[in-house]
């Protein structure tokens, strides 16, 4: 890749990222609880506009969490040795803390229907390579225009703050910016830097690669046929919004209409004198005492305190003492659960997330409440896989790997289903019992490992061992070694005791 191609990309690569950055923005606020608030008219006063700030209810975080949070791989099948596999796992996974880290990436592709993966050599250790979750705000993959599914180049932007040499951030007065430009094709990778505040990018580095193909490793959700994702948020954050208002009316209602009004007309608390002139309040030297626009200010008799064990009079014939009814909130209530039923239903999300929805489950029945989220789990783990496939493969070579990684490779993942535990431990006991085998079936328990896998085996056969050395000293069982063909005079076609 040339410098001219390179900047060519750069230049490219930057416009497209800041041409998605505010809604990037957006869905990341949004999941993260920092929503719009409910519209209100100018001017309100503070007990109104503190209604507002207490109204947003942040659902799309369950929408993103819940089916992220059923997701974990568990280990990779390839066509390499079982030595290879293991190493591969273990120094592009486990090494990189992937089983924390993989929750980042489906985080991405529920809310910008992408997760980015980056992979790189590490020099002071090729058997584990650098592999990193990246930021789709920062990182933005051109794909092949002859084949939309296959990324051309990468353009990686980010800004770096200089540091004193103790480590620690500099005074703001000296402090110094710089923004990284970073260009990856499928040979080579060429850097560039500038001022934070723009300027021009200069070349400061530039080396080839191993992976044999750009080294980023995409995990898309619902592409498109021109390789573009869709984000699972933004048909979300309307419905949000519309949560958000109705909780807002409901507060308002709360506030000043859910208990009864006491009404009172024809009645003037001004106090007169006996001409019947009004009153009003003075200062100590008898000048009249002004409010802040200059009025003066009437004297105000007290129509007494309302009470159980107390009576109200007031004088004149025309005043009149009557209620309004207070606001009935179950009718809010009954509005909100039905938009919350079709924010959960369109985000594919059961039921028993809506806490009183359901109770007393069965296992049957909660296994067909959790269908839907199952199936967009499956979805997600399909999605996700590829990505991991990728991302291991581009480790492998990374790591030194001459073989051909082949497209075999399949990650395998824990399971994800609600099911009754009794259910399950019922069903592998009758696989076992017909011939089903044993690892296998055991794959089947929720939770299980690789790891924990290797070490149950591991104990059953420690158990049936140490069964079998006490039948031998009880001398439950025969240890006579069988007595060879020739001992038992046997005549397999051959002259026994020779001729």
């Amino acid at each position: 890749m040339t410098e001219a191609v390179a900047r060519d990309r750069l230049d490219l690569g930057r416009s497209e990222l800041a041409g998605r950055q505010k809604q990037v923005k957006r869905r990341e606020q949004y999941v993260h609880g920092d929503q719009d608030l409910p519209f209100a008219p100018y001017g309100v006063n503070a007990e109104y506009d503190d209604l507002r700030h207490q109204a947003p209810a942040n659902f799309l975080g369950i929408a993103v969490g819940a089916p992220t949070q059923r997701m974990r791989a568990d280990s990779i099948k390839t066509s390499l040795s079982d030595e290879d596999e293991s190493k591969l796992w273990t120094g592009a996974w486990q090494a990189n803390k992937f089983d924390t880290r993989q929750d980042l990436i489906y985080r991405s592709m529920m809310t910008h229907g992408r997760g980015i993966a980056s992979v790189w050599v590490n020099k002071a250790d090729r058997a584990r390579p650098i592999v990193r979750p990246e930021s789709y705000e920062r990182v933005h993959v051109q794909m092949d225009p002859d084949d939309p599914f296959t990324p051309e180049y990468a353009v990686k932007i980010y800004t770096v703050t200089d540091r004193a040499s103790n480590g620690l951030i500099l005074p703001a007065s000296v402090t110094r910016q710089r923004e990284v430009g970073i260009v990856y094709d499928a040979e080579s990778m060429v850097r560039f830097e500038r001022g934070a505040n723009g300027g021009e990018w200069k070349k400061t580095a530039e080396s080839t690669h191993p992976m044999r193909r750009v080294p980023f490793a995409l995990y898309d959700l619902h592409p498109d046929s021109d390789g573009n994702p869709w984000s699972a948020v933004d048909p979300l954050m309307p419905q949000q919004d519309s949560l958000n208002t109705i909780r807002f009316n409901t507060l308002l209602a709360m506030q000043f209409a859910a208990f009864r009004q006491k009404i009172v007309v024809g009645f003037d608390p001004r106090v007169v004198d006996k001409d019947g002139n009004v009153l009003y309040k003075t200062n100590p030297d008898g000048t009249p005492d002004l409010d802040g626009n200059g009025l003066m200010q009437p004297l105000i008799s007290s129509p007494g305190r309302a009470g159980v064990d107390r009576i109200m009079a007031f004088p004149g014939a025309d005043t009149k003492v009557f209620d309004l009814a207070e606001s009935n909130l179950e009718r809010y209530v009954a509005v909100y659960d039905s938009f919350l039923t079709t924010f959960f239903s369109t985000a594919q999300i059961p039921p028993q997330y809506q806490l009183g929805q359901m109770v007393n489950l069965s296992g049957d029945a909660l296994t067909a409440a959790e269908s839907t989220l199952a199936s967009l789990v499956k979805e997600l783990q399909l999605a996700a896989g590829e990505g991991h496939e990728d991302m291991l493969e581009l480790a492998y070579y990374a790591s030194g790997g001459t073989e051909t990684f082949e497209p075999t490779a399949e990650i395998e993942w824990l399971d994800a289903e609600a099911r009754s535990f009794g259910q399950v431990v019922d069903g592998i006991t009758k696989l076992i019992t017909q011939g089903f085998p044993r690892r296998a079936a055991f794959e089947m328990l929720p939770g299980a490992t690789k790891t924990k896998l290797d070490g149950w085996m591991d104990e059953i056969e420690n158990e049936q061992l140490s069964t079998r050395l006490a039948q031998i000293q009880r001398g439950f069982v025969d240890v006579t070694p069988a007595p060879t063909e020739l001992e038992a005079g046997v005549d397999n076609g051959t002259p026994l005791g020779g001729g």
